[in-house]
């Protein structure tokens, strides 16, 4: 174990042992005053500046301390002395406040029982670090019955980064894209509120195209680039009744008349924002005019459609893939373009596709989601807009959709093949909007995440280096949890360089085979103020978390378990299924599929991966296996074809038949015998340490994967530089996991609602896309599909999940 990696590891364990007890009670944070300096803070806590500075890493001594910078203040000395004796300890992220104007004024409010921090921050519309910067006991201790707080009460501004001004009638609405900047110079005594008033914009807005002002305020003389918005005209929307069905969510009932879950939150203010429950028979407040409803596009009845449609050929299509999207044979392509029948289908050419025209309706294509995608006009899209966002040309939109030639309308939802899907983002039959959580950081949110990993502070002596060393060596769960948590480490400084203000702590769950420690560290914590718990690593740990925190809405997100059957569905699974991965490898090889030769080899505890592959392709020949072990070799090469290329899946968890199978399935691939190599479950029997890697490299072999390889240089080097080590697989998905979760929080603080209209995001090694299966939680349905490439892993080409 690298000296360096290991020290820092070990000042981290060290800092968790001294806490375990008191779960973080062992310190204090600080928000720093006008005026302070470390000297001052420093005596009045009783502690040396460098107790201080061991916490405070990126405050060096002599500095200036800026307002709002919250401090680690170490209340033991003994804990503050143990952790400055390693030279590589783990820094204690600062986290900045932004900026905050005064209060008008105050209400009292005295303590109820059961009444915690995160129900009063609602309740009054403010955040709790608001509460606490009035209360400052609250920074040491819990909220108690009986106490009384100071409420802090600010004058109401619009924060909103897409609508600048928003009333009942919504007659002042904004686009979301500034149509030009203003350069303002910042006069003597001036906030970012009033120049924010002065524009008509919101403070965010500024700070989004000024991001020095997310650390500092503003400034005498400082130039800033302020944004102008284009007002859009929308005509006063007529509301009326609608009764809530059986089965209905907030999220169909938005998707069906065309407006977002947030406008139906502002349509009914009574409906509460911590849970998406709604009950049958419950009447809503809905829009009645300017809204083109769903259904009234996705009918076929007699709308007038254009006899072709015009279609420039991409890179690798074939017949096979335009059947599939139009439904149009070889026979009758070849029939309508003679071009294409003397010299074949080339990349580049424009080609004649018929449409339904004509057709009977018993053979007329339905429209539903089993073929189509839809897709919802944002405000301000046009023709160029359109047909740039969909990859199509808006004649190929109109054959698809004939209301568009009644012009574009907000609102209305267009109607794609289902082909398309490999282009976008898709969730439910539903094209999702493409959103840059990092350009929609809210920073006003602060996320507080609790961290629970089994690091067996009950097993090892930090005390002791040498026997803590083996130790840790020893022991799985400690060096897994150590690599999650290194990553996590690296996210948090990550997110911190963007703004976001956040709140981790993460806490020592012990034994993965009891779930008392656990038990123990929910009871402790307030865990109704935390945004997402990662962690625990083991099942039964992550069913006790997900039901203490089922009732709260607080999502728990498991770092390493593919889908559990446990019934509670705040549960969000980071490791995609045995049977996500297969259909993702078998929809790769139908989406580059002409008319291969299909072989598969699988043995008996494979055949589930076998028949699933036959149902796909029922071509597909069996090899059959002597002891379910061996290949007869002349049964092989009669199976494999010289006329087309072969693919060959291969499919067994057995080391001794992998390698027979390689070995063999090489020796057959000539220039008179294409092959390439496949399988659906890359297991421990295709271990690059055990197969030849130059055979698997001929083979081209490809299979699915929860992650790729860490080829992200800037990651590697602030690794490198923090730990004096490369990163492992554990520590690209800590920091991955972390910062997902920490920017789905940073941009609308509710993982369960980010994950409805945010697709699929990825990272340095891992990707996330997750589809709620309501009882049974979410689960990630994002996939690598990898390949050898002269002796390189290398990803293929993107193929976007079918839905």
């Amino acid at each position: 174990m690298n000296s360096k990696f290991f020290k820092t590891v070990l000042s981290f364990l060290l800092i968790l042992l001294v806490t375990a007890n008191s779960y973080a009670q062992k310190y204090k944070t600080h928000p720093v005053k006008r005026g302070e300096s470390l000297e001052s803070i420093s005596k009045t806590y009783n502690v040396s500046i460098e107790d201080i500075l061991v916490y405070n890493k990126e405050i060096k001594k002599g500095q200036k301390l800026t307002p709002n910078t919250i401090l680690i203040v170490p209340l033991d000395k003994k804990m503050a002395a143990v952790t400055a004796s390693l030279a590589g300890d783990k820094p204690v992220v600062e986290v900045k406040k932004v900026a905050q104007e005064e209060p008008i004024r105050f209400i009292e409010h005295k303590a109820k029982k059961r009444e915690t921090l995160y129900s009063l921050a609602k309740q009054y519309n403010v955040t709790e670090d608001d509460i606490k910067r009035y209360n400052k006991q609250l920074y040491a201790e819990q909220l108690k019955k009986g106490t009384v707080l100071k409420i802090p009460v600010y004058k109401k501004e619009v924060v909103d980064t897409s609508v600048t001004t928003t009333t009942n009638s919504f007659s002042e609405v904004y686009e979301d894209t500034p149509y030009k900047f203003t350069n303002y110079k910042v006069k003597k005594r001036e906030t970012l509120y009033g120049i924010s008033k002065q524009f008509k914009v919101s403070q965010d807005q500024i700070k989004k195209y000024n991001t020095s002002l997310y650390s500092d305020d503003v400034k005498k003389g400082m130039i800033l680039r302020i944004p102008h918005f284009k007002k859009v005209e929308i005509k006063e929307v007529v509301l009326k009744s609608y009764i809530v069905k059986a089965k209905e969510t907030r999220w169909s009932i938005a998707n069906k008349y065309g407006i977002t879950v947030d406008s139906l939150l502002l349509l009914n203010p009574d409906l509460p924002k911590s849970s998406n429950y709604l009950a049958e028979g419950q009447e809503l407040k809905i829009p009645e005019r300017n809204i083109v409803v769903r259904d009234s596009l996705v009918k076929t009845g007699s709308e007038k459609v254009p006899d072709f449609i015009t279609y420039t050929v991409p890179a690798k299509m074939n017949f096979y893939r335009l059947e599939k999207a139009y439904g149009v044979t070889e026979e009758k392509i070849k029939e309508i373009n003679p071009l294409v029948k003397e010299k074949g289908l080339q990349e580049g050419m424009n080609i004649k596709i018929p449409t339904l025209k004509g057709k009977s309706s018993s053979d007329t294509q339905v429209v539903n989601s089993e073929n189509f995608i839809f897709y919802v006009v944002r405000q301000g899209q046009g023709e160029m807009s359109l047909s740039r966002d969909l990859g199509v040309s808006f004649s190929e939109l109109i054959a698809f959709n004939p209301a568009l030639k009644d012009g574009i309308k907000s609102g209305m939802v267009l109607k794609l093949p289902k082909s398309r899907s490999t282009n976008f983002t898709v969730k439910n039959s539903l094209i999702l909007p493409k959103i840059n959580l990092v350009d929609s950081i809210n920073v006003a949110v602060r996320p507080k995440v609790m961290v629970l990993l089994p690091f067996r502070l009950d097993k090892i002596d930090v005390n002791n280096s040498s026997t803590a060393k083996k130790d840790i060596d020893k022991r799985l769960d400690t060096k897994i949890s150590l690599g999650f948590y290194s990553g996590m480490q690296l996210a948090l400084e990550t997110i911190k360089k963007k703004g976001v203000s956040v709140d981790v702590t993460a806490f020592d769950t012990q034994s993965t085979k009891s779930v008392d420690r656990v038990k123990e560290i929910l009871a402790q914590e307030n865990i109704a103020n935390y945004g997402a718990i990662i962690g625990p690593l083991d099942p039964q740990s992550i069913q006790e978390v997900a039901k203490k925190t089922a009732g709260l809405q607080i999502p728990v997100v498991s770092p390493n378990l593919t889908e559990q059957q446990i019934g509670f569905g705040n549960t969000f699974y980071t490791l995609p299924s045995n049977e996500v991965l297969r259909a993702k490898i078998l929809d790769y090889v139908s989406s580059i599929y002409t008319n291969q030769n299909i072989v598969i080899i699988a043995d008996s505890k494979h055949k589930e991966a076998s028949d699933a592959i036959m149902a796909k392709f029922p071509k597909a020949k069996k090899v059959s296996l002597i002891k379910d072990l061996t290949i007869n070799i002349n049964k092989l090469k009669y199976l494999l074809s010289k006329k087309v290329d072969n693919f060959v899946f291969v499919e067994t968890s057995n080391l001794a038949l992998s390698k027979h199978a390689t070995s063999v399935v090489n020796s057959l691939n000539a220039k008179d015998t294409k092959v390439r190599m496949f399988t659906t479950d890359l297991n421990k029997a295709f271990d690059r340490d055990d197969v030849d890697n130059l055979l698997l490299s001929n083979l081209n072999f490809t299979y699915p994967s929860v992650n790729k390889e860490i080829t992200d240089e800037e990651f590697n080097k602030m690794y490198r530089f923090k730990f004096g080590a490369n990163p492992n697989k554990y520590a690209a998905r800590g920091f991955d996991i972390m910062y997902d979760v920490l920017l789905k929080l940073a941009y609308k603080n509710d993982l369960f609602e980010v994950s409805k209209i945010v697709g699929e995001t990825e990272y340095i090694a891992n990707k996330f896309n997750y589809v709620n299966k309501q009882n049974a939680g979410f689960t990630n349905t994002a996939v690598y599909i990898m390949q050898y490439n002269d002796m390189k892993i290398e990803e293929v080409e993107k193929v976007v999940p079918k839905v």
